[in-house]
């Protein structure tokens, strides 16, 4: 048999050129990935490493990121504490309440709702116990109605509770805008409630 013919020194050197810019692509490759594994786990700063965080007890003032709130409108699990029915208010035939959900003075049948401490109030109202001159005989006490954001304040609306209707005593509302306040008003001439001493039209509550 013959002997095997030598590769020539051209080949050789083109083999070698393949060989280290394979080595190479697949030193770049790893290389790339590591960076970019890098920058996932990483946070704001570069010796943070990306490890699971146990969540901390917060109250409902300090949220955390992509929770839901509580929507505006009417509660039906809400109403004001003994203590809070007992206070005096300026708004007649009335107490009431406006705060954050965690206040006292309010009574949820379920859980507190969490809601937005920047944009967002609670409201709550009792007719209970209350002298009420000129209230209707068939109205079973003061009912909230709705609210309407008048420029930059919010008026809650209060109707007579009648049968065949729900009586409403709370709802969570938007929080004024810039210098804006909190009022009631009674929805027609006939609701007693939430009528200010000085005759006009709107009660201020904060």
């Amino acid at each position: 048999m013959g002997s095997r013919p030598k590769p020539s020194r051209q080949r050789t050197s083109r083999l070698s050129r393949a060989l280290w810019l394979g080595a190479t692509v697949a030193l770049f490759s790893v290389g790339c990935r590591a960076s970019v594994s890098a920058k996932v786990n990483t946070g704001g700063d570069d010796d943070e490493l990306d490890e699971s965080v146990t969540p901390v007890s917060s109250t409902l003032d300090t949220d955390p990121l992509d929770v839901e709130y509580a929507l505006n409108g009417a509660r039906h699990d809400l109403g004001l504490s003994e203590q809070a029915k007992s206070a005096a208010s300026t708004c007649s035939c009335l107490a009431v309440k406006v705060g954050t959900a965690t206040d006292p003075a309010f009574e949820w049948q379920g859980g507190v709702p969490r809601i937005d401490p920047d944009h967002q109030l609670v409201f709550a109202m009792s007719s209970e116990g209350k002298a009420c001159e000129k209230e209707p005989e068939d109205s079973l006490g003061a009912s909230y109605w709705g609210f309407r954001q008048e420029g930059e304040d919010i008026v809650i609306v209060v109707e007579n509770a009648r049968f065949g209707r729900p009586l409403t005593s709370g709802a969570v509302i938007p929080k004024p805008t810039g210098s804006g306040r909190v009022y009631l008003r009674p929805a027609s001439r006939e609701v007693p409630y939430g009528r200010p001493a000085d005759g006009s039209t709107h009660c201020r509550l904060d």
